[in-house]
């Protein structure tokens, strides 16, 4: 997936049209607050070792691609991140509320592309 083509097109269509697309409460979850969740997986190497960690890291300042970024980053974190017991979550029942929000995220732009309002550039 091209994902710089992606956000290029976020930028070039109407910005409101994606915010218009997800529900309050996706923009809130995504929007809200300090708009740097969901969190990134940050590997480092400690005596040969590979050290995996979750850090918080700032989305966009534009409110389209934030929503595509977060989207991403659920993706990432199912696919790759931690695996962790649910007993053990920093924030509890926090993982669903994301994948929802991702979820309406992917729904909205899957209905702008398919409505002809999202279309890749020239």
């Amino acid at each position: 997936m091209n994902w710089q083509a992606v956000d290029a097109a976020l930028e070039a269509m109407q910005p409101e049209l994606l915010t218009l697309a997800v529900s309050d409460s996706t923009k809130q979850k995504i929007l809200g607050g300090n708009r740097d969740r969901p969190m990134v997986q940050v590997v480092t190497v400690h005596g040969g070792h590979n050290i995996t960690a979750f850090r918080a890291k700032a989305l966009s300042a534009s409110d389209p691609r934030a929503l595509m970024q977060a989207a991403r980053r659920v993706r990432n974190n199912l696919f790759h991140g931690g695996k962790e017991d649910p007993l053990e979550e920093a924030f509890p029942g926090d993982d669903n509320q994301w994948i929802t929000a991702a979820t309406d995220v992917a729904s909205g732009v899957l209905d702008l592309v398919v409505n002809g309002r999202l279309r890749p550039l020239p």
